[in-house]
């Protein structure tokens, strides 16, 4: 009889490594957290210093990238984003504020960084301390989750909030009002209308869902386990959330990147080589996973499956 065919294989799930694949892309003197790419491709970092890094280079590279001094925040920064037109926008918890740094050019036609306050007040009670956020591509609403420092909100004191605010109007709108154990990482799924919060002294992902737009219902999307919880999440075109599963050196050596899908079922995780996951983004093409890592104050460059 001849021989049967081959079963086909099945190709590994989306978010799944090719083996070998993490690489360093970079060392740092501190630890560097929540990498994002400006509108011109460049990747940046930032740092509990104040310093805002750019990482120029092609990520298609396999030598490390050398950081450069984009700008300092003037405070501690935790978050940042970018808008469609290069104006930076920063989580800080040294000034409990979220500020704006756009470029300018002086009389002498010199270019600088301009640092001006964006929003830190709601009702005219001061933030904790924004922490990370998300924008809008469509409508420049602006996501962010209000925390404070490491430990003020907790399982004990569950009193962090998440906002939006609108960049026409300026309206800060609060879609969980100081009811959350340290909210951390936000992201927005792809058609904009569920907003992701990493509740981390509950080792959970929340969902935000619009119904009608602009009314916002909140629910768990998923329940993890083990390890402390979640800090850092992003998403790609498909829907599939990536998870920053952070834990303590004391505890284990190695860190973990959850991959969640649109159904909010774990299909892959991802080993990296340090437990303190402080930042996570996918490149524009979706080739590869970001990931900054405290405790070996390093990033590094994951190649996804396409």
């Amino acid at each position: 009889a001849p021989p049967r065919p081959a079963a086909p294989r099945r190709g590994p799930p989306l978010g799944a490594a090719r083996p070998g694949a993490m690489q360093v892309l970079g060392r740092h003197d501190v630890a560097v957290s929540s990498p994002t790419f400006g509108p011109s491709g460049d990747l940046f970092t930032i740092a509990t210093s104040g310093d805002i890094f750019r990482h120029p280079g092609s990520l298609d590279h396999d030598s490390e990238f050398a950081p450069e001094q984009w700008s300092h925040s003037s405070g501690q920064p935790l978050g940042l984003v970018f808008d469609n037109f290069g104006a930076a926008f920063v989580c800080d918890a040294a000034h409990q504020a979220i500020f704006r740094i756009v470029g300018v050019k002086s009389e002498d036609g010199v270019s600088r960084h301009e640092i001006e306050p964006y929003v830190r007040e709601y009702e005219q009670s001061q933030f904790l301390g924004p922490n990370s956020l998300c924008m809008s591509r469509s409508t420049g609403m602006l996501y962010f989750t209000d925390s404070g420092p490491f430990g003020e909100t907790s399982l004990q004191n569950p009193r962090g909030s998440v906002f939006a605010i609108s960049s026409s109007t300026q309206l800060l709108i609060p879609l969980c009002l100081n009811t959350l154990a340290h909210p951390c990482g936000v992201a927005l799924s792809p058609d904009e209308k569920n907003i992701f919060v990493a509740e981390t002294g509950m080792n959970r992902i929340l969902r935000f869902t619009q119904h009608p737009p602009g009314v916002f219902h909140c629910s768990v999307f998923t329940q993890l386990t083990g390890r402390f919880g979640p800090t850092a999440l992003c998403i790609n075109s498909n829907g599939d959330l990536f998870v920053a599963h952070y834990d303590f050196l004391d505890n284990t050596p190695n860190g973990r990147v959850v991959v969640v899908n649109a159904d909010g079922e774990v299909i892959n995780h991802i080993t990296v080589p340090g437990p303190e996951i402080t930042g996570l983004c996918l490149t524009p093409d979706e080739r590869y996973l970001i990931i900054a890592e405290r405790s070996t104050t390093s990033l590094y460059r994951h190649p996804l499956q396409q």
